[in-house]
């Protein structure tokens, strides 16, 4: 067993106290360093009593005085987490561990070291409380996360993505078989949304519909990221999931209610334009008639002006018939489209800026398998794809050469298009509202105007379509255009 001198020796450079125990007599020595803890015991009572009563928490006392008195075994082993008060009155924890020794003529002796672990144990509450807030918060918004290891083809869910589909706790989904999680009219979509992120470090943030494990539709909304290693190369996906089926479907309701009435507030307000333009000279006309025959006193010019009602009434019932004829048939504005190919478009726009793809190293890629042609106007869908195009290029990422993905598609027989690029994305928090204002630029650039998106949303929604955007600073930006 090491003497005095030798055990100060080894623990004088650690925060560590110890005990020196007689087990035949159970007398105890305690350290300087340990009297300096704790402070000087009462001589009132033995010093084990009092370590019990006054240093000792309440709630390690049998625990502590069951393994104090096997110190008398043939194998005595102590290793417990304790909490001591000092003597400033605040208790710290520590790991008290008996120090063992191999030489049978000291058996009488034994030493109880107190290693300081108070700050380890704090982290570990820290950590533990942590967790427990990101586990509710998950929880209480129905938000899983998740992970795709890209290089092993590995899939990685947490618990709540696990409740969110309805898959038992220890289920490990196969690579191989993640399309069966969505709506097979979301799969392409999902598939491809993946894919544009592995492949060219495109994020996506999207509404799609799932299906759980047992086959029950629903609504999420997905958010997934590239993640990059030193090289700057892409290893993995890392992204959330939220359950928003209840939100989905009741906005889905909402905006079918809000489509309808705009419909028809709408056809009233062209109606009550014509209305008043093909009523307006009728009723004029009579007015006029009615105060002249009130005016004119020979009976000849009464009969004329009454001729000449008849045939305001005549004409004002014709003009009534075609109203209400409107008003049964609504007839649709047709307007100068024609069968308009993306591929062809997007060469035209390429042919016209190949030095700008040339000069900055960029890339475009396009996939119009899904949907090749639409009836369209040619000359806008040119401006459109030259507009997003031209922008991804100028707002770049510095260091990282530009990706373009162009793709389109149906969905819900409706006509989309998208285009996604790698660059510095906008912080759509604080310029989302102005996003298509004219004159408004986010970024610095010599060449930047603030009108493209202008002209852009314009022509969309002149030819009765819309646009929106996704976008993550230094990631990348999504336009969608609903045709």
């Amino acid at each position: 067993m090491l003497n005095d001198l030798q055990l100060n020796s080894i623990l004088e450079d650690f925060d560590i106290a110890y005990w020196k125990i007689n087990t035949l007599t159970n007398e105890i020595t305690w350290s300087e360093h340990f009297e300096a803890l704790v402070g000087k015991p009462s001589t009132q009572d033995s010093i084990f009593t009092y370590f019990l009563n006054n240093i000792l928490h309440k709630d390690y006392k049998y625990d502590f005085r069951t393994a104090f008195e096997s110190l008398s075994s043939e194998t005595p082993q102590i290793s417990q987490e304790i909490k001591l008060k000092l003597q400033n009155d605040k208790y710290r924890w520590f790991e008290c561990r008996n120090l063992k020794s191999k030489e049978n003529s000291n058996k009488d002796t034994a030493v109880l070291l107190f290693v300081n672990i108070h700050q380890s144990k704090r982290d570990q509450y820290t950590i533990e409380e942590n967790f427990f807030y990101y586990r509710e918060t998950a929880e209480m918004t129905s938000t899983g996360g998740w992970y795709i290891d890209t290089l092993h083809k590995a899939i990685y869910w947490d618990d709540v993505t696990k409740k969110i589909l309805d898959c038992p706790g220890d289920y490990q989904v196969n690579y191989d078989e993640r399309l069966r999680f969505y709506a097979t009219d979301h799969q392409e979509k999902a598939l491809s949304m993946f894919t544009k992120c592995e492949k060219y470090g495109i994020p996506f943030k999207t509404e799609i519909k799932m299906v759980t494990l047992y086959g029950k539709e629903f609504w999420v909304r997905a958010t997934g990221k590239p993640v990059y290693n030193e090289e700057q190369e892409i290893i993995g996906i890392r992204g959330v999931f939220q359950n928003i089926d209840e939100n989905k479907n009741n906005e889905l309701n909402l905006q079918n209610s809000l489509d309808i009435i705009a419909a028809q507030n709408s056809r009233l307000f062209n109606f009550a334009h014509i209305v008043s333009h093909n009523l307006r000279s009728h009723s004029s006309n009579l007015s006029l008639v009615v105060q002249l025959l009130s005016e004119t006193q020979p009976l000849k010019d009464k009969m004329e002006l009454l001729e000449n009602i008849s045939d305001i009434s005549e004409n004002l019932d014709v003009a009534i018939s075609k109203l209400n004829e409107m008003v049964t048939h609504q007839d649709v504005m047709t307007k100068e489209r024609k069968t308009t190919s993306f591929s062809s478009a997007l060469d035209v726009v390429m042919a016209s800026v190949s030095s700008l793809i040339k000069r900055e190293g960029a890339t475009i890629i396009s996939d119009f398998k899904a949907h090749k042609e639409i009836q369209y106007i040619p000359e806008y869908l040119e401006s459109i794809l030259l507009n997003l195009i031209t922008n991804a290029i100028k707002y770049k990422q510095p260091g990282r050469k530009p990706v373009i993905f162009i793709q389109t598609y149906l969905f819900n027989e409706q006509s989309f298009m998208e285009i996604s690029d790698n660059g510095m994305g906008i912080d759509l928090d604080q310029f989302g509202e102005k996003m298509f204002g004219m004159y408004k630029t986010f970024h610095r650039n010599s060449d930047a105007k603030g009108i493209g998106l202008f002209i852009t949303k314009n022509q969309v929604e002149t030819l009765g379509g819309s646009i929106s955007v996704t976008s993550t600073v230094n990631i990348g930006t999504t336009f969608k255009i609903k045709f």
